[in-house]
């Protein structure tokens, strides 16, 4: 525990050092319109307009997207409205805002096929209008996910395969595998939720964390974890929280227990929800906690209800090429289950991602790892568990 702890005080004080003063308070907003042939007109003909509203809503979603990948943390609002494509909470500093808007101007006419000269970026000082403006939504938007992916945690929904060398469990050598995704169904623009205005998702999401040991000739799997969960999500500013109701079963491989005569099958299989909450104090490090609760666990092996989880991201030294960025990361994440009598379970990353610049938000990290605490694989998590692994995944 002491050395987890010892990790953990070395990693902050690494991350602090890179962080960066707040940004300045967002106050603009900035509108441009579109030629008359792209803007909702007052047609009688209902078939018109609900295309209209139906492009506009897409270009809105589409444009965020962009923005939120182009310019992560912006905290830039997009609104499509009556041909007019409306950037609130632009940032204060205009040099910063001017690259912003020219940025979405080009990207506003390639979409469209207009000629940049017939925009125009006018100030639009509507800015209460546009918070008492009504809330719209799409079906299975195109762009990131809400939530941010915690990239240190061993359970995080992504594709991805990797060496792990010293595991207690699975072996001095073995494979750890996942196949994951997260899907978004429906979401709602310009929410207001406590008086904070931004985004809410529905959300699907499934994975199987799978563990095989490579010291023997037929590389057995040792244990897989199948999960699925249905989280809901809302973004405004800096801050994102999700609800999340989930389930997670797990099973011993054939030839493990073939191998392991003595070794009795215990089905750890429970439902659970719990909150979580991220926040960006600047537009490096981000710092996340979850709350959380066992509703129900299988009385082969009854779980105590009640876990934390917390963690911080750091990324610094970005850079843009024609289609991709990339940046180096690193990232902490624990945990504390009643089940292990609050004892720390620990993890660390160093790694490097790559995005695209534009497009859904999923990237690819390669990543190398350390954990010291409880094994995060099924019915092992009882049992002590330090190792490092080297692992590339995919995903948001």
């Amino acid at each position: 525990m002491l050395r987890a702890y010892s990790f953990a005080f070395i990693f902050m004080t690494t991350c602090l050092s890179l962080a960066a003063n707040d940004e300045a308070k967002h106050e603009s907003v900035v509108a441009i319109e579109m030629p008359e042939d792209l803007q909702l007109m007052s047609s009688k003909d209902e078939y018109l307009r609900e295309e209209h509203e139906k492009q506009n809503t897409y270009l809105e979603a589409y444009i965020q997207g962009t923005i939120d990948a182009k310019f992560p943390y912006s905290g830039v609002v997009v609104t499509v409205r009556n041909g007019n494509v409306i950037m609130a909470n632009l940032p204060k500093d205009k040099s910063k805002a001017n690259k912003i808007t020219s940025y979405v101007v080009k990207f506003v006419a390639d979409s469209t096929n207009t000629d940049m000269a017939s925009l125009s970026v006018v100030n639009a000082q509507e800015k209460e209008a546009l918070q008492k403006s009504k809330h719209n939504g799409m079906w299975l938007p195109q762009s990131t996910v809400l939530y941010p992916t915690q990239v240190a945690n061993p359970h995080q929904v992504s594709f991805s395969g990797g060496v792990r060398l010293h595991d207690a469990v699975a072996g001095q050598t073995c494979t750890p595998v996942s196949f994951g995704d997260q899907f978004p169904l429906y979401r709602w623009s310009n929410v207001d939720i406590l008086k904070h205005k931004g985004d809410l998702q529905l959300e699907i999401e499934g994975a199987v964390f799978a563990i095989f040991n490579q010291t023997t000739p037929s590389s057995p799997l040792i244990n897989a974890d199948y999960y699925v969960g249905i989280p809901v999500s809302f973004a405004y500013g800096r801050w994102a929280h999700r609800a999340r109701l989930y389930h997670i079963s797990s099973h011993l491989g054939d030839e493990y227990l073939g191998c392991k005569h003595h070794k009795k099958r215990l089905n750890k299989s429970f439902e659970a929800i719990d909150y979580s909450f991220a926040y960006n104090i600047t537009k490096q490090i981000r710092l996340y906690g979850v709350l959380g609760v066992i509703a129900h666990s299988d009385s082969e092996m009854h779980l105590k209800p009640l876990y934390a989880e917390y963690g911080m991201e750091v990324r610094a030294g970005r850079r843009e090429w024609k289609q991709l960025y990339g940046t180096p990361y690193m990232a902490m994440h624990f945990e504390n289950w009643q089940d292990n009598r609050w004892k720390i379970d620990a993890n660390f990353a160093l790694g490097y991602e790559w995005g695209k610049i534009n497009g859904m938000g999923k990237k690819i990290r390669f990543s190398l790892e350390y954990h010291s605490g409880y094994s995060s694989d099924g019915q092992f998590s009882r049992i002590r568990d330090d190792y490092v692994q080297a692992r590339l995944s995919y995903g948001f």
